[in-house]
């Protein structure tokens, strides 16, 4: 009976150590494993497949196949040939990215510059876009800001044009409202000056 005890003890040990042994592996298992290419081949295969699925501009993708394990020559090797067969166009890619921004309509020039940035385009690039986004377009887009913001706070002008508000309550909406308009566009890429004109349309718009 003894014997037996303990072989089961001594069992269950092992069970027990070998239990934790396999989730102790399977936490290792877990860990993001980053495998080098071999040969800039590789690396220009790799991004091969990324461009199947989106565009890159040439720094974004010399990053991506930074982060997917190929080294500093490897990448640039593999992005120089991407243009040589015109499949990474700086240029191309900017007016892309340009055009699909703009169909968006509610956005201004600060929110246009920060795009380019994050799509890894560079200053001199960025500048010739935004020349195509006029004072012109901007105004244009900065009224279809106001009309959502308006559209979005319906009922806070309403309650701002209800006539058994005192003129004093009146006042204080008028602040709220025209504060958070502010706090909008600034999210949007509206600088001051585009703000005073639309809350001056929308005050005209909502007869606050």
């Amino acid at each position: 009976m003894m014997w037996n005890r303990s072989s089961r003890k001594s069992s269950e040990n092992r069970s027990s150590e070998s239990k934790s042994y396999t989730g102790s592996r399977r936490h290792k298992d877990k860990s993001p494993k980053v495998e080098g290419f071999v040969s800039a081949q590789e690396a220009y295969d790799c991004a091969l497949n990324l461009l199947s699925y989106r565009d890159f501009s040439k720094q974004r993708m010399q990053e991506r196949l930074r982060r997917k394990g190929a080294d500093a020559a490897q990448a640039e090797e593999a992005v120089a040939k991407l243009e040589d067969y015109n499949l990474i166009n700086d240029e191309r890619y900017a007016s892309r990215v340009y055009e699909g921004w703009l169909n968006k309509r509610y956005y201004g020039r600060q929110h246009l510059a920060a795009e380019l940035a994050k799509r890894g385009l560079g200053p001199e690039l960025s500048q010739e876009i935004l020349a195509r986004f006029t004072p012109e377009l901007e105004e244009q887009h900065a009224a279809n800001a106001a009309a959502l913001f308006a559209q979005r706070n319906g009922e806070r002008i309403a309650e701002a044009r209800s006539s058994e508000l005192t003129p004093q309550e009146r006042m204080a909406l008028q602040k709220k409202l025209y504060a958070a308009a502010g706090r909008f566009l600034a999210s949007r890429g509206f600088s001051a000056r585009y703000m005073q004109i639309l809350w001056e349309k929308l005050q005209v718009n909502t007869d606050i």
